[in-house]
């Protein structure tokens, strides 16, 4: 996907954020779907991961930055979210570095729509800036394999949980 159209699809999030969270506005999830398929940093459509088990994921593809409890759940039970949350680096040199955080949309036992959301649009965001300076090989080369599945299971606790 051009970087155009994700920063289009982060900035209509972004808009829409209040609509989203209050159930007002469906979250257009394969949209999101297509573009995280599109970055090819996954084996397998994003889809195909919902009901994987974590150690299958954890064995087969993880890079080991998400915190996987119950290896014998699905990826979708998994409360952990890795977010994009900056870039910085010379894209000149080749160099360019991004940082994560955890994030975890079921602290305190309930489910918080505004975390996933976050990491989702952030994360888009970020993943936006490099595609507008970076060629799509060097995105895949760099971004987290976690931080994209993440990114699939933001978009499906928002459609599921709502």
């Amino acid at each position: 996907m051009e970087s155009l159209n994700t920063i289009k699809l982060a900035d209509e999030l972004t808009i829409k954020q209040d609509d989203i969270l209050a159930d007002t506005a469906k979250l257009n999830a394969d949209a999101i779907y297509q573009l995280i398929d599109e970055l090819k940093v996954l084996k397998h459509p994003i889809q195909e991961y919902f009901e994987m088990s974590q150690d299958e994921y954890y064995s087969s593809e993880s890079d080991h930055q998400l915190t996987l409890l119950d290896m014998n759940n699905k990826l979708v039970d998994l409360h952990d979210r890795i977010l994009t949350n900056h870039v910085d680096g010379y894209v000149d040199k080749d160099e360019i570095n991004l940082t994560y955080n955890h994030e975890n949309p079921y602290e305190d036992g309930m489910y918080d729509k505004e975390t996933d959301f976050h990491v989702l649009a952030y994360s888009l965001k970020v993943i936006s800036a490099v595609m507008a300076v970076a060629p799509q090989q060097k995105l895949t080369e760099i971004i987290s394999k976690d931080a994209v599945l993440s990114l699939g299971l933001a978009v499906y606790a928002l459609k599921h949980n709502a």
